[in-house]
């Protein structure tokens, strides 16, 4: 069953940029757009359940931020992904303090936003900040993290959507 993601940012250009990277999750995507708060929250509420919200922080009517709760309550309890131009630490704590799944800067690559999406898919993921590396003199359990490539998390996204190992190597070739 293909994934149902809204994407909430007010500039177009974005908006269509992460509809085209996220079409190429496998398993097949729902592609729901809002350009504003308002929006947002309507169509949350609309298609709930979705699986996931990728939310820009400055919308014209209101701070993203404020909205990463109701966003949860009215999807369904989506995870949300945070996707700012943003640069400043504090925008990235307050994010994640607030619930956000993960936080991505828009000047990161795109795999960097689509990996993040793509842990948030898998519910039990613990919550990501792509933000910064783990510094070297972090706790040793966050710097042993296991990182999973790009194909282990396509991989871990068609297992959470019930394919069978036959399947996923028929999609996979």
């Amino acid at each position: 069953m293909p994934y149902k993601i809204l994407i909430v940012d007010d500039h177009a250009l974005v908006r269509d940029g992460l509809s085209m990277l996220v079409s190429a999750l496998p398993g097949g995507v729902t592609i729901l757009t809002a350009e504003t708060a308002a929006q947002a929250l309507e169509q949350a509420e609309l298609h709930a359940p979705l699986d996931a919200v990728l939310l820009d922080c400055n919308l014209p009517d209101s701070s993203g931020l404020n909205m990463i709760k109701a966003l949860q309550v009215r999807s369904g309890g989506a995870p949300v992904v945070v996707v700012s131009a943003d640069e400043t630490e504090h925008v990235s704590n307050q994010a994640m303090q607030m619930g956000a799944n993960a936080f991505v800067r828009k000047s990161q690559a795109s795999s960097t936003v689509l990996n993040a999406l793509k842990l948030a898919l898998l519910h039990g993921i613990p919550s990501v900040r792509t933000a910064t590396p783990v510094p070297m003199h972090a706790a040793p359990a966050l710097r042993a993290a296991p990182v999973l490539t790009a194909r282990q998390l396509d991989i871990l996204l068609m297992l959470d959507q019930g394919l069978t190992n036959k399947g996923i190597a028929l999609q996979l070739g």
